[in-house]
């Protein structure tokens, strides 16, 4: 209903309270939120508790232990998640190992636009590009917008192909 509500009234701030941080794992809230964020960017606003023993434990069969710690955890987790980070860590309640949102929040072009001059976009489709170049230039017309183009001068084809996949596949992981 969120992400149908960010399209029909696209001037409300919307927001969820409070989401249970038992119910659902890290790595799935991070995602669920990012996306929340993206159908309403700079509108969209969460609230993290624990829910209750009723809800967590008899309706989920999860333990209701270190309420306190797991929320303060949980938060902590979405920050650096949210930020773009790659997380791997030994949190008290919980631990999670080599994640990172696949979805890109565009805080960092919306400031590039505000703030700079524009923006330098990297390993974007045509497509993708499409769905930028708007995100920056909400503060103005004018805002540059150029692509980083990777030019490798080697005559060996096979050779610059498999530096070209190994940079995809660390970019992309």
């Amino acid at each position: 209903p969120l992400a149908l509500a960010s399209i029909w009234a696209p001037n409300l701030r919307l927001g969820v309270a409070i989401l249970p941080a038992f119910t659902r794992g890290p790595g799935l809230m991070a995602m669920s939120i990012a996306s929340m964020c993206q159908a309403a960017p700079g509108r969209f606003v969460v609230g993290i508790g624990t829910s209750s023993d009723v809800i967590v434990e008899k309706w989920n069969g999860i333990p209701f232990t270190k309420p306190y710690q797991r929320v303060r955890d949980t938060v902590k987790f979405l920050r650096k998640a949210l930020a773009g980070e790659k997380i791997t860590e030994e949190f008290e309640s919980f631990s999670v190992s080599g994640f990172r949102l696949g979805v890109k929040l565009q805080g960092m072009l919306r400031l590039a636009g505000r703030v700079g001059d524009g923006a330098i976009i990297n390993w974007l489709s045509a497509d993708d590009v499409k769905k930028v170049a708007p995100i920056v230039r909400e503060a103005g017309p004018d805002k540059e917008i150029v692509a980083r183009i990777f030019v490798a001068p080697n005559p060996d084809k096979a050779q610059v192909r498999a530096m070209a996949k190994f940079a995809i596949a660390a970019y992309l992981n």
